[in-house]
């Protein structure tokens, strides 16, 4: 029972942050026809995903003997770390920088080496740049910091 425990903790976590999600979603004052879905859909969407999973963690979690470690705890708080900074960003770099630098640190912090993650964040960002504008058609920022530049 012992060694469930993490996966329900974790599994607890998540089904709250899911919730906030959706509160944080629903407050959301977008006009009428403001794209084909709005900007609710996919964080509700998603919160609903993640509140099945978080209840199938907690009813049936992994039987397993793993543990966090004091590494894995400081990669974890890093991670958390990464995503405010990503979030700080979004807005006044543009999706594009924003999205490189995240997901660069992220691999890099995640034992791939800092040329591979600098290519690896640059192809992730532009790929999903145009994915995102193109095929979505959704308004993704592209940063108010190069106004004027572009």
């Amino acid at each position: 029972m012992r060694l469930a425990m993490y996966d329900r903790i974790l599994a607890g976590i998540l089904l709250v942050l899911s919730g906030l999600i959706v509160w944080s979603a629903l407050q959301f004052d977008v006009p009428f026809q403001y794209e084909p879905l709005g900007p609710k859909a996919f964080p509700i969407i998603l919160s609903i995903l993640l509140s099945i999973v978080s209840v199938w963690l907690i009813i049936k979690p992994d039987a397993n003997n793993w543990h966090p470690t004091a590494d894995i705890m400081k990669k974890l708080f890093a991670g958390l770390v990464l995503m405010v900074v990503y979030a700080a960003l979004f807005k006044g770099a543009g999706f594009i920088l924003a999205t490189f630098i995240v997901g660069g640190a992220f691999s890099w912090l995640f034992g791939e080496t800092p040329k591979r993650a600098a290519l690896f964040a640059l192809v992730m960002s532009v790929i999903s740049y145009f994915l995102l504008t193109s095929l979505l058609q959704l308004n993704v920022p592209s940063g108010t910091w190069w106004a004027g530049v572009f």
